[in-house]
């Protein structure tokens, strides 16, 4: 055959060429993708009292990007206009899906009234319907008394999708807990409504470029003992260190423990309580040292050296907003098989807003992918198949 016989030569296509790994015998074959279970309806029943196990797992079958639930607080010109300014950049919606709970025409006012231009804003109804590259609003069905979409309504819908499987990552903007426990006396805040519906311990953590903060207690409650316990700083600083692990891909977090030496309080706590558990934890392995004096901690560059520092009242957190602009921080409700993630609101302008409301989002679906990433390294760390393992086993007998 000549060189040019060779290249006129059609090349044959291979028959029956499997794609994947093959089924081993004795295997039971993978679900096709028409017989694979499809996302649960919102008119499906599902107990908020007995959580699902396989929330974390599942995944959305309509889009391969990640849907990010969005609430706007309080609903005001604030919240709308971070929110308009969030999604005129096309950008967001590259490698992400973000839609709002709330009012579709409030949202389009507000573009209009921050010189964004004529925003397309769709209305949808159902969170299946959320498609595309647009900014897009599901309106609850519960209204308020003036017509607007109801701040309570807009974070329960959230709720609802988080169990039931539909959401994985919810980012909810500052609400005035006050103003709510007016009409629905049991709320307490965003954090604790989203945590009722899940099992577990857990907690909240302020996260900022520079370290992430958890607190146990306030300076307000008279007894504090009770709170800062021995058993409950150590399940703490346990709780702190495991999620450093799974949501932030930290092989060996170091965790510092601040005093609870403040305002007055004596330094039996310190004594009697956390250096017991500082010391019990560091010689089992664990990374934990101090206590720290809170006043000298933040005012020094000694923080940068830890990953995450338990403190043991929020006043000893907030201290942190003194070296941080807000917008650069964030809480995180650690410890749910969900992300739920709450910006803090600096200056009060559109633009510090606008930057609050994003590194959010970003916070919420670095944390999301980190421990999906975590869960792909950890179902299966030996790294072979329990039908190829028999397999050889039989070969070998």
């Amino acid at each position: 055959m000549t060189l040019m016989e060779k290249k006129t030569t059609k090349m044959e296509k291979p028959k029956n060429r499997s794609i994947g790994r093959p089924v081993l015998k004795g295997e039971t074959p993978a679900p096709k993708a028409a017989e694979r279970p499809e996302t649960v309806s919102e008119n499906d029943s599902v107990s908020l009292e007995t959580p699902q196990p396989e929330i974390q797992a599942r995944r959305s079958v309509e889009s391969p990007r990640l849907r990010v639930g969005i609430t706007p607080g309080d609903g005001g010109p604030l919240h709308y206009g971070a929110l308009a300014r969030l999604f005129s950049d096309g950008g967001v919606f590259e490698s992400v899906l973000p839609f709002v709970y709330g009012s579709s025409s409030l949202l389009a006012q507000a573009a209009e009234k921050a010189g964004l231009g004529d925003m397309n804003v769709a209305a949808i109804n159902q969170i299946q319907d959320i498609k595309g590259k647009r900014a897009q609003v599901l309106e609850p069905r519960a209204e308020g008394e003036d017509g607007d979409v109801d701040a309570y309504a807009a974070l329960q819908a959230g709720i609802r999708h988080l169990a039931q499987g539909q959401l994985r990552v919810l980012v909810s903007l500052p609400l005035t807990d006050e103003e709510v426990r007016e009409r629905h006396a049991d709320f307490k805040n965003q954090a604790v409504a989203v945590a009722e519906i899940f099992s577990g311990s857990p907690f909240r953590l302020l996260l900022a470029r520079s370290m992430r903060l958890s607190f146990l207690t306030t300076t307000a409650k008279q007894d504090t003992a009770g709170y800062l316990s021995p058993q409950r700083v150590e399940q703490r600083i346990k709780a702190i260190y495991d999620v450093l692990r799974s949501d932030f891909s930290i092989t060996t977090p170091r965790i510092a423990v601040l005093s609870a030496a403040m305002q007055g309080r004596p330094a039996q706590t310190d004594t009697e309580v956390l250096k017991p558990v500082v010391d019990r934890l560091l010689e089992g392995g664990m990374p934990v040292f101090g206590p720290y004096a809170a006043q000298d901690f933040f005012t020094k560059p000694d923080h940068e050296a830890f990953d995450a520092v338990l403190c043991m009242y929020k006043e000893q957190a907030e201290m942190a907003f003194d070296i941080l602009p807000k917008e650069d921080c964030c809480y995180y409700t650690a410890g749910l098989p969900i992300v739920h993630v709450e910006p803090v609101f600096g200056n009060g302008d559109t633009e510090s807003a606008f930057r609050a409301v994003f590194r959010a989002l970003c916070t919420g679906v670095d944390l999301d992918a980190a421990r999906q990433q975590n869960m792909k390294l950890t179902e299966n760390p030996l790294g072979y198949h329990a039908a190829s393992y028999r397999r050889d086993s039989r070969e070998e007998n």
